[in-house]
């Protein structure tokens, strides 16, 4: 619900005024738009009001939509997603008590097809960002990840060493508990040593009851799929070795053996997803990012605000977006 409410309201000034009507082109800055007993209200006149209360954010949403609209079509993907996204505010608005047209228009959206309209607009923002920064990703950062993080799969067995605590323990206590269960793990790993079988002291120690009785076996997985410090040293171990000393999860202390790996993908074959992972990893180490690559884009199109109020309001914007942290 808070994560819906987030994206409703954002957006409410700059599609409750675009819903309603087209911003005024003026070719004659008298033409009347409204009149009176007392007077008149012009094309002007309005205009140089809205543009001063709701016009930069207006101006943004026109200028970006012009834009992806010729630079993206319509995807299958996309339809998925406006489809899921409808479907969970027409969920949001239920949970509420609410219509679905009684909870839009309390955010300022006039019908379902300008929340629609909203959310391709901004499902297209996204893509036109991370397009953006993968154009500027260099080969040599696609190589040092391929290098440093692109792995086979592997496949590894387990000995997982629970430590025993219970609720309302002290932290004492679940310090106590949890050093018997290193004491035991190593205990496991000193008989690994003795020449003692991983699947027979699977079935006796592990405390993994889903795969204890096969020796622990965890299957084929890669990166990603596992707690880091339990990928971490899986991936750093040679193929029919096993840990020396405990690796601890939130789950206990782990003695791993790997059985068996699969070649390293080729760079061709991965190099797609090295890239999306690379673009995750800038926009979440650079909170500014996003926006700096929606204005290179908006450049790029070569816009010009002509209005030099609105001119100085974006320009005032988008410096407080890039320096935002």
């Amino acid at each position: 619900m808070k994560k819906l409410t987030k994206l409703l309201i954002i957006p409410v000034i700059a599609f409750s005024l675009v819903g309603c009507g087209k911003v005024p082109v003026l070719e004659n800055g008298q033409e009347a738009v409204a009149t009176t007993n007392k007077g008149s209200i012009s094309a002007e006149d309005l205009y140089e009001k809205l543009k001063t209360t709701y016009g930069n954010n207006v101006l943004i949403d026109l200028i970006d939509k012009l834009i992806l609209n010729e630079k993206y079509e319509e995807t299958e993907d996309e339809k998925e997603y406006i489809k899921e996204q409808i479907k969970q505010i027409k969920s949001a608005a239920t949970s509420n008590g609410m219509t679905f047209e009684t909870y839009i228009n309390y955010y300022g959206f006039k019908n379902e097809e300008a929340v629609e309209e909203y959310l391709v607009l901004n499902y297209r923002r996204d893509l036109a960002v991370k397009d953006y920064i993968k154009s500027t990703i260099k080969e040599k950062e696609i190589n040092k990840y391929y290098e440093e993080n692109i792995y086979g799969d592997i496949r590894v067995k387990h000995i997982l060493i629970e430590p025993e605590t219970l609720t309302g323990m002290t932290s004492e206590e679940i310090e106590q508990a949890k050093a018997k269960a290193l004491k035991t793990a190593k205990e496991v790993i000193n008989k690994l040593k003795n020449g003692k079988k991983f699947d027979t002291l699977a079935k006796e120690y592990s405390d993994d009851k889903s795969n204890n009785e096969n020796g622990g076996d965890l299957g084929w997985f890669n990166t990603g799929e596992m707690e880091e410090s339990f990928e971490k040293a899986a991936f750093a171990l040679k193929k029919g070795s096993y840990t020396t000393t405990p690796v601890e999860t939130k789950y206990g202390y782990h003695i791993i053996y790997k059985t068996d790996e699969k070649e390293k993908p080729k760079l061709e074959d991965v190099k797609a997803e090295i890239l999306n992972k690379l673009v995750e990893e800038k926009l979440t180490k650079d909170s500014t990012l996003y926006y700096k690559a929606l204005e290179n884009i908006r450049k790029e199109a070569d816009l010009k605000i002509e209005d030099s109020f609105l001119k100085d309001a974006y320009n005032d914007y988008m410096k407080q977006l890039k320096s935002s942290k």
